[in-house]
């Protein structure tokens, strides 16, 4: 029965220590690099239900897609290919005074192997810009703009 209290003891602390760390030493700038990595890699391996969790409900961007639509598009896309490869370079988030609000700016290169065919081929690369709201503690997607001839 010591063990037993002893071993949630030492879960209870472990699990304080944690909240404690991501409160005080996590930035909300890494945050985000870690929501756009989470949502990199739903689109690369399929997993709609973790990219949807990523999306919020209000979704938006330049091609006049919503939420669902998105959804949809990435299922059709990830139908064509056997294999997909994003590659990120030039990251860089900016969050909101209020800490609300955050902004990334990258450039986005994809590669993928269609079904069938044994080479990889670049399907598309370009400069993107996403826009960030904080629901409670974890950031949502609201935007995305694809800023190749706007100026800034």
């Amino acid at each position: 029965m010591k063990w037993l209290l002893r071993i949630a003891m030492v879960g209870i602390a472990a699990f304080v220590l944690w909240q404690v760390w991501q409160r005080v030493f996590v930035t909300d700038e890494a945050r985000v690099k870690k929501q756009i990595g989470v949502m990199e890699n739903a689109v690369e391996k399929g997993k709609l239900l973790q990219l949807a969790d990523a999306v919020a409900a209000d979704y938006s961007d330049d091609w006049g897609m919503d939420k669902s639509m998105l959804l949809g598009g990435v299922s059709s896309f990830r139908a064509q290919y056997d294999a997909i490869f994003i590659h990120l370079s030039d990251l860089t988030v900016t969050i909101d005074p209020d800490h609300q609000k955050a902004r990334a700016v990258f450039i986005a290169k994809v590669l993928a192997k269609a079904k069938g065919s044994l080479s990889e081929s670049e399907i598309r690369s370009e400069r993107f810009r996403l826009y960030f709201r904080k629901n409670d503690s974890t950031w949502k997607l609201i935007r995305v703009e694809s800023p190749e001839l706007k100026f800034d």
